[in-house]
């Protein structure tokens, strides 16, 4: 089942929102299943909600007394990492300041009706290929692994190593050249012989040589694969922000 969740201090348009998204989720009754709900009005009884209870999708409007779209997104992060979040807001500004809070999409309430069936589409298809997994032949035995929760590959010798979001690795057999499987899906990118990083994991792009990952490592970008990574990124961007 895939959960959605709501929070934006206008009521009606919160109820509109609900509604759009009923609408949209019907057209997958045959294959999934969704719990669209509940909504909020405030940010506040979000977090405390959230203590028992995960989502896959939130959406958020930014501009909200007590607390802002944007703290509450930290919060959510913390509580619930794996949620994609999606900015929903009036002020088209916010779009840049949304950028550091890594959302899903952002959203313009003004045109909704044009950007919301793309954004649900997409964040269907990755909360599914999320539970798909990827299979690896690990030291430890047969792995199977939440594409988002790979941070990249690293090449070691006759092996190559798996880093995770957690913190734990993994040493399989192999090179990276035998990755080719991971490659179907638009989030990795090799952008060097050792390194295949996955997108949402970049924290930071350092002077177009070397990219900063969300657990500080910091890894070289060859000259070979500098374009074709500069295109993914900016692919990548595109489809996170597009408007």
């Amino acid at each position: 089942m895939i959960r959605i969740m709501i929070c934006d201090d206008d009521p009606c348009f919160a109820t509109a929102l609900s509604e759009k998204l009923t609408a949209l989720a019907s057209k997958y009754d045959d294959e999934l299943d969704f719990k669209i709900g509940p909504t909020f009005t405030d940010g506040g009884l979000v977090l405390s909600f959230m203590e028992t209870m995960t989502f896959d999708i939130i959406f958020l409007d930014i501009d909200m007394p007590k607390i802002s779209g944007f703290e509450l997104a930290q919060q959510i992060t913390k509580k619930n990492p794996k949620a994609l979040i999606i900015f929903v807001s009036a002020y088209d500004n916010f779009v840049y300041q949304s950028f550091a809070y890594s959302p899903f999409r952002f959203l313009r309430k003004l045109h909704l009706a044009e950007e919301l069936p793309a954004a649900f589409e997409k964040a269907v298809e990755k909360c599914v290929s999320d539970t798909q997994g990827l299979s690896f032949n690990a030291s430890e035995g047969n792995i199977t692994l939440r594409p988002s929760d790979i941070m990249y590959f690293e090449n070691d010798r006759n092996y190559y190593c798996i880093r995770c979001e957690n913190g734990v690795s993994y040493k399989c057999r192999g090179t990276i050249k035998s990755l080719d499987s991971v490659y179907s899906d638009k989030r990795f990118v090799k952008i060097h012989s050792g390194y295949i990083v996955n997108l949402e994991h970049v924290a930071e792009v350092l002077s177009g040589t070397e990219v900063k990952m969300k657990n500080g490592a910091v890894l070289g970008i060859s000259q070979s694969h500098k374009l074709d990574f500069k295109e993914a990124y900016m692919q990548f961007a595109r489809r996170r922000y597009s408007r």
